[in-house]
C-alpha cells in the first residue's frame, strides 16, 4: 500500500509536470489575468532556461508554456500591446500570469501602475512568430513601400546615361548606270 503511494506520487507531483512543461500550446490560445514586470535586482541574472534577463529584450516569466513561446501580449486599459517570448518561470504569485521585461512594460504603458490586466495569445513557437496582427502586417510593408506623405510628391526617375557605341551608319553605294533622260518629243517648239 505505502508503495502505491509513493508510485502515485511520483507519477503524479514528478512526472505530470514534465508533460505539461513539454506540451507545445495550441497557436492562437488566450488567456486573461494580472502582468507584472521583473524589478531592477533580477537583471543580469540567469533564469530558467539559462538565459541572462536583459532590459532590452521583449522576454516574460510564464509558469506553464515551454521557453521559445512567443506572446502577444496586450494591455486591456489602454490596447499597446507587443510580442514577447517566455524565457523564464514565474510569476510565483497566484494573482499574476505574467511577469514582463523592462521594454515590454515600456511598450505596454504599465510603470505607472506596477500591474496590468492583460489579455496574452500564443502566436508562435520557438522564437518564431507565426500569427501577427494585420496592423503590424501593414506597418511592416509601409517601412517597404513607404509612406502615404510620399505618395503626394512626384518623382522623376531619370533612366541610367548608358554610353553608346559610335558605329558608322552604313553608306550607300552609288551606281554607276547613267540616270535616264526623258525621251524628246519630235515637236519643236517654235520660236517668236
Amino acid at each position: 500500500m505505502i508503495l502505491k503511494k509513493v508510485v502515485f506520487f511520483f507519477l503524479f507531483f514528478v512526472v505530470k509536470p514534465l508533460f505539461l512543461y513539454s506540451q507545445s500550446p495550441a497557436l492562437g490560445s488566450e488567456s486573461f489575468g494580472m502582468a507584472s514586470y521583473y524589478g531592477t535586482k533580477f537583471y543580469g541574472k540567469k533564469t530558467a532556461s539559462g538565459e541572462i534577463l536583459k532590459k532590452e529584450g521583449l522576454t516574460c516569466a510564464h509558469p506553464t508554456l515551454p521557453f521559445g513561446t512567443m506572446l502577444e501580449v496586450t494591455n486591456l486599459a489602454n490596447n499597446k500591446w507587443c510580442v514577447v517570448r517566455v524565457n523564464d518561470r514565474g510569476p510565483f504569485s497566484r494573482s499574476r500570469i505574467l511577469d514582463v521585461s523592462h521594454d515590454a512594460a515600456e511598450q505596454l504603458e504599465m510603470f505607472s501602475s506596477g500591474t496590468a490586466k492583460v489579455k496574452t495569445m500564443v502566436v508562435g513557437d520557438n522564437g518564431m512568430i507565426i500569427i501577427t496582427r494585420p496592423e503590424s502586417i501593414i506597418e511592416n510593408s509601409m517601412v517597404l513601400i513607404g509612406s502615404p506623405e510620399e505618395d503626394n510628391k512626384i518623382t522623376v526617375i531619370t533612366p541610367p546615361i548608358v554610353a553608346k557605341k559610335n558605329t558608322p551608319k552604313p553608306v550607300k553605294k552609288k551606281s554607276k548606270k547613267k540616270k535616264k533622260t526623258p525621251a524628246k518629243s519630235g515637236v519643236k517648239k517654235k520660236k517668236k
